[in-house]
């Protein structure tokens, strides 16, 4: 099929697609696809799925498309802006799809928590269901779940610790190939994992200084009190309970509750210990601030064998990225960027987004392509200093990214 001389229209992959795109031409007569008319909005995933099975690519009418971003292509006289236009839609779509989801499990988190707290039976069921449909949202747009995984705005940090882990495992386990069964085990497994640590007293679990050795003994009875919830309810799955048993023991057998050697660890248990890892060292606690993504990998990647399964632990950092899109970094030049794209080819030299100036004060945003070696105003290539946890200098990295100058997930 030639191109068509459509006015307003882009050709997009059909893998580029979302809902709110208008098809307004396929690579093919429409008589050989299942569509009932010629031009549509698309509304469901079910439409997706047709025009993957059917088409390559459309050509999607940027007037009669939904969004801001689609809807401005006919004003981008760029081929590369018009895509990353598309990108932005794109991933927003996924964005508002993956948000009630989030939502979702995090309010169930709260519940089981609560629920602990109370003496009340979980709800394993509600459990399973939210689990299932994030491995669905996962395998379909892992980035979107992964950004609001980067989102830390709440005070109830073990619900949304044990909905990161949850969520993280998942997207971890599809890194090591696991089954969409096996995602859900996973899931349910991060999800329940610390649950015993609401059987620790609050002036153990959330004190400032550093802890006593009788205190730290008391803390580490959560692996025993956690497996003893869930063995007490009949709908938990045996790998969630060996998971809250077992996810703080180590490869030298050096860890606790039993001192397990390597081959006794449960791989779910394995897997459950990195991203648990990661997770509390990438977050703000009362007795420490959080660590920038950089130096969390560090930590695990020098605790490899060790602390924690190597394998898991490399498959982690390829999943994370060292400069994931999100991450604030000051320059050697003083000034302050947010990475938004990181070549896979290319893992140190990431796309930037310059947003304060050296003397830590907002500037016009502009982007800085390291891979293209740009040179500062001395004519010095510029260079990453120092990773910075999410946060720093109060800048607020969602609201570059609903301005569309960060989509995660594109480059």
């Amino acid at each position: 099929m030639n191109t068509p001389s459509l006015p307003h229209t882009l050709e997009v992959a059909v893998d580029d697609l979302s809902i709110g795109m208008y098809v307004a031409a396929l690579d093919r007569p429409w008589t050989e696809t299942p569509f009932l008319f010629q031009g549509f909005l698309i509304r469901e995933q079910q439409e997706l799925r047709q025009l993957r099975e059917h088409c390559r690519s459309v050509w999607v009418d940027a007037r009669q498309s939904t969004g801001d971003g689609v809807r401005h292509l006919a004003r981008q006289p760029d081929a590369a802006a018009r895509q990353a236009a598309i990108a932005k839609v794109k991933f927003d779509n996924r964005l508002q799809q993956a948000l009630p989801i989030w939502q979702d499990a995090r309010d169930t988190s709260l519940r089981i928590l609560n629920a602990v707290r109370f003496g009340q039976n979980l709800d394993i069921a509600t459990v399973k269901g939210v689990v299932k449909t994030c491995v669905e949202h996962i395998l379909e747009s892992p980035a979107a779940m992964l950004w609001l995984a980067r989102i830390k705005n709440s005070d109830e940090y073990t619900a949304e610790h044990c909905l990161r882990v949850g969520i993280l495992s998942i997207a971890l386990g599809r890194e090591l190939g696991l089954s969409p069964l096996e995602l859900e085990q996973v899931g349910i497994c991060g999800m329940l994992h610390d649950v015993g640590k609401l059987k620790v007293p609050d002036e153990i679990l959330n004190k400032p200084g550093k802890l006593t050795h009788e205190e730290f003994r008391v803390m580490q009875l959560h692996a025993v009190e956690g497996r003893k919830l869930l063995l007490a309810n009949g709908q938990v799955p045996p790998a969630a309970v060996d998971v809250a048993y077992a996810h703080h023991e180590r490869m030298d057998g050096a860890g606790y509750p039993r001192g397990l050697k390597a081959s006794q660890i449960p791989y779910f248990a394995k897997i459950i210990a990195v991203v648990d890892a990661y997770d509390a060292i990438n977050s703000d606690r009362v007795y420490s601030k959080g660590r920038s993504t950089m130096e969390a990998l560090r930590i695990l990647f020098d605790a490899a064998n060790s602390q924690f399964d190597e394998e898991i632990v490399l498959a982690f950092i390829r999943m994370i990225g060292i400069f994931p899109p999100g991450e604030i970094v000051e320059l050697t030049t003083g000034e302050v960027a947010i990475i938004t794209a990181c070549s896979p080819e290319h893992k140190l030299k990431p796309r930037l987004l310059l947003v304060l100036d050296g003397n830590k004060q907002p500037c016009k945003p502009k982007i800085l392509d390291l891979l293209s070696n740009p040179t500062d105003q001395n004519g010095l290539p510029y260079r990453i200093g120092t990773v910075h946890p999410t946060g720093a200098f109060g800048i607020d990295i969602e609201t570059y990214r609903r301005e569309g100058l960060i989509i995660p997930g594109h480059l």
